[in-house]
């Protein structure tokens, strides 16, 4: 649907007020643009300033990424480094333990064979009385 307010608008300059001559259509983007150039042209500085900063920003973000990946991977490799370090020191610790059971046990075997063979040397007299007594009444 076309707009008509829009049409008549475009006729009309300033504030509505006092009748004005009659004129040709007044194309606002023009003005506009005539308006603000001398504006943003002034900005023009203060925009390489800006793009200045943002570059350097991100000159100084990559850098600081860098240095923070750096520091990422040394922490990385200390942490592996401990880690192996602790591994070998729980392996030491619990290598040592088993030896240590491993002459506890050594021990409880060695006293438990003597104990064993002083029973033997303890009983061979009287098995072999009662192997002599059984032969002689086997022998009669």
């Amino acid at each position: 649907m076309f707009a008509f307010g829009g049409i008549l608008r475009q006729f009309r300059r300033g504030v509505p007020g006092a009748p004005t001559p009659a004129g040709v259509p007044v194309d606002r983007r023009s003005e506009l643009e005539a308006e603000l150039t001398p504006v943003l042209s002034r900005l023009e500085p203060a925009q390489r300033e800006a793009d200045a900063i943002v570059a350097a920003a991100r000159i100084e973000a990559d850098r600081r990424r860098a240095v923070a990946l750096k520091t990422a991977t040394q922490l990385v490799a200390q942490a592996r480094a401990a880690a192996l370090a602790e591994q070998r020191r729980a392996s030491e610790a619990r290598l040592t333990g088993a030896d240590a059971e491993r002459r506890a046990l050594l021990e409880t075997a060695h006293r438990e064979a003597e104990r064993i063979e002083r029973a033997a040397q303890d009983r061979v007299p009287s098995l072999v009385t009662e192997l002599a007594a059984r032969l002689q009444e086997g022998a009669r």
